[in-house]
């Protein structure tokens, strides 16, 4: 691999939160293959072995290395990029957690703030972050009528979007038109976290409503597509009232 790509590497490592040190004897280890020394590890790395023997815990805490003791010495492994991925989701979860812990001391006050979403790519994105943030066993609530719209954006990630949610077991809860049955009998159906109802006369659409913990948002799929968060849990807690009053009017697919 070339200088630039492994540079590039290093950079987008920098960014993740990685220090110099610990990107620079990750991506060796990573390349190599196999087990190393911290010498070993200095020397390809172009690293004093100070800075390797510093940077060789964290990553071991992380999950990013691992340690294989050889009698007296050690070495030590990369781990699969994968790690990266649970590392990464870890971090949202703890990030999720501290800000709304946060919260319960804040004196800034209750107002809502407001995010806007624009183009498939951008919610794709949106929704990708989402889930792999999202507390294990949360729930969803969605107001549908225009589920085509959001499946056709989501595209190839709609499979691994939905996987994980089930993985990590996200109650989703979907009213929906009558048009949708077929729909959601060939997308959504086989995964056992999504429950759906569907009203006689809720018209087919261009825009969903889905309720989280704390924020709603309203997907407006005309072209281009946008979606619309409002980040408050009063707000949400009055919409999740709304859906449950739906719910309770709405007939289960047979």
């Amino acid at each position: 691999m070339n200088i630039e790509n492994i540079n590039t590497f290093k950079e987008r490592l920098l960014a993740f939160g990685l220090s110099n040190s610990e990107a620079s004897v990750y991506l060796y280890l990573l390349q190599l293959g196999k087990e190393a020394g911290g010498s070993s590890i200095a020397t390809a790395a172009k690293l004093h072995r100070q800075y390797v023997y510093s940077a060789l815990p964290s990553l071991i805490e992380t999950g990013l290395v691992e340690e294989v003791p050889k009698g007296k010495q050690s070495k030590y492994k990369a781990n699969p990029p994968t790690a990266i991925e649970k590392l990464g989701r870890k971090q949202a979860v703890t990030a999720t957690d501290l800000a709304s812990d946060l919260n319960t001391i804040s004196n800034i006050g209750n107002e809502q703030e407001f995010e806007v979403i624009q183009g498939e790519r951008a919610m794709v994105e949106f929704e990708m972050d989402y889930v792999l943030s999202a507390k294990e066993c949360s729930e969803e609530l969605i107001i549908g009528g225009a589920s085509g719209g959001f499946l056709k954006i989501m595209g190839e990630s709609l499979e691994e979007y939905l996987s994980i949610k089930e993985e990590w077991g996200i109650v989703v809860k979907y009213i929906g038109s009558n048009n949708e049955i077929a729909e959601f009998n060939k997308k959504t159906g086989k995964y056992s976290n999504q429950y759906h109802r569907f009203l006689n006369k809720l018209p087919d659409g261009t825009a969903n409503m889905v309720v989280r913990s704390s924020e709603v948002c309203f997907y407006s799929f005309v072209h281009p597509p946008h979606v619309y968060v409002v980040k408050s849990k009063e707000v949400a807690e009055h919409y999740k009232a709304f859906f449950y009053m739906l719910w309770d009017m709405s007939i289960e697919p047979k």
